[in-house]
C-alpha cells in the first residue's frame, strides 16, 4: 500500500476487521490518486535524518531510533491543529446527513486520546540531479547548527519493517491547507458512498481513516523541511511501555523501533485480526542492522574532517554495519556557536 502499510486497529477499540479492511481500501485509493495527481509525493529511495553527534553515534552503535510522541514536536500545535481541521471539515457536513454528524461525534470522542509516535526524516534538497542531503535549513534546525550528522536511510528496507508491522507506516507530511482539506474530503466522500451503498462498516471506517490521517498534517511554515515520517499508532490492546526524555522544559514520551520490532511486532501478528490486515507477511528482514543507514554526512563545522574520520572508525568497528560511505557537507557555513 503506497506510503501506508497495515492499518492495525489504531485507537478505535474493538473495530471489526472488515471495517479496517474498508479503511485500508479507502486510504489506498486516495493516496494513490493524490500521488498520481502530484498532490503527494511517492516514496523516494532514500530519506535523511539530521541529528546531533551524540544521537548519531547511538543510532549507529546501538542500531535503534526513538519515535517521539507527535504532540511534543517542534510544531507546538501540530496535533491540535490537525484535529481542528478534521472537525471543521466534518462540521461543515454535519447538517447535510446524519452520517457525518455521527462520524464527527465518534472522532471527537477519540481525538483527545490519540497517540502517534514519529521518527522524522526529509527528502533533502531538490537539485537538478535528484535530492541532496546537504540542506542548510536542516543542519541549522536539527543538525546542531551544522555540527551534527545526517544519516541517509534506505527506504526499501524501512518498508519491509512497515509491511510486517501493524500500526507502523511511512508517510509524507501534508503542509498545504488546501491539500489537507482535499484529503479529508476525499475520505468523507468515499466513506459516505460506502454508507449509501449499504456498507455497515462505513462509519467506523471513516473514523479510522481520519484517525490515521491526523499525524500527517503540519503547519505550512514547515514546508521547506520536506518531511516524511515513520509513524507508529499502537493498535487497540497494545500498550507499549513508554520511555521519556527531557526536552527543553518538558518531558517527552517515546518508544523505540527496537521495542516495536522485537517486542510488539511478534505479539501483534499473533492476533488474527491484525495479521489479516497485512498484505503479506514477507521474509523477516535481516537484522541487525534494523536501521538501514547507507550514507553518513558530517555537517559543515570547523572540525568536519575529524568528525568524518571518527565516524569511519565507528562504522568499521560496528560488526553489523557493512561498508558505509562517510562524507562531509560541502556548504561553506560557519556555525554561530
Amino acid at each position: 500500500m503506497l506510503g501506508f502499510g497495515a492499518l492495525g486497529e489504531s485507537a478505535l477499540g474493538e473495530v471489526p476487521a472488515h471495517a479496517l479492511a474498508l479503511t485500508q481500501d479507502v486510504l489506498q485509493k486516495i493516496v494513490t490518486k493524490f500521488v498520481e495527481d502530484g498532490k503527494l509525493c511517492g516514496l523516494p529511495p532514500e530519506l535523511h535524518h539530521y541529528t546531533s553527534l551524540d544521537t548519531a553515534h547511538r543510532i549507529i552503535e546501538g542500531d535503534d531510533v526513538r519515535l517521539s510522541h507527535a504532540e511534543y514536536s517542534n510544531d507546538q500545535t501540530e496535533m491540535e491543529e490537525a484535529k481542528e481541521i478534521i472537525k471543521t471539515r466534518l462540521s461543515a457536513r454535519a447538517g447535510i446527513d446524519q452520517f457525518y454528524a455521527q462520524v464527527l461525534g465518534d472522532y471527537q470522542n477519540l481525538a483527545p486520546k490519540l497517540d502517534a509516535f514519529i521518527f522524522c526524516m526529509s527528502t533533502g534538497l531538490q537539485i537538478a540531479t535528484g535530492n541532496s542531503p546537504d540542506m542548510l535549513s536542516q543542519w541549522r534546525a536539527y543538525g546542531q547548527d551544522g555540527r551534527g550528522i545526517c544519516l541517509t536511510l534506505n527506504t526499501s528496507d524501512l518498508s519491509r519493517l512497515v509491511e510486517n508491522t501493524p500500526g507502523l507506516r511511512i508517510n509524507p507530511v501534508i503542509y498545504e491547507r488546501t491539500t489537507q482539506a482535499l484529503f479529508i474530503d476525499a475520505i468523507l466522500d468515499a466513506a459516505f458512498a460506502a454508507h449509501q451503498g449499504g456498507d455497515p462498516s462505513a462509519r467506523a471506517a471513516a473514523v479510522a481513516a481520519l484517525v490515521y490521517t491526523t499525524p500527517l498534517m503540519k503547519a505550512p511554515g514547515f514546508v521547506e523541511e520536506r518531511e516524511w515520517r515513520l509513524i507508529f499508532m499502537p493498535p487497540a490492546g497494545v500498550a507499549p511501555r513508554l520511555k521519556f526524555y527531557p526536552r527543553r522544559d518538558f518531558l517527552a514520551p517515546f518508544v523505540t523501533l527496537n521495542q516495536i520490532w522485537f517486542t510488539l511486532q511478534p505479539a501483534m501478528i499473533a492476533i488474527p485480526a491484525l495479521a489479516a490486515l497485512l498484505s503479506s507477511i514477507r521474509a523477516v528482514p535481516h537484522v541487525p542492522p534494523l536501521i538501514p543507514v547507507i550514507h553518513i554526512m558530517g555537517g559543515p563545522s570547523g572540525h568536519a574532517t575529524l568528525t568524518q574520520r571518527a565516524m569511519q572508525k565507528l562504522v568499521a568497528q560496528t560488526a553489523h554495519r557493512g561498508a558505509i560511505q562517510v562524507s562531509i557537507s560541502a556548504i561553506p557555513y560557519r556555525s554561530l556557536a
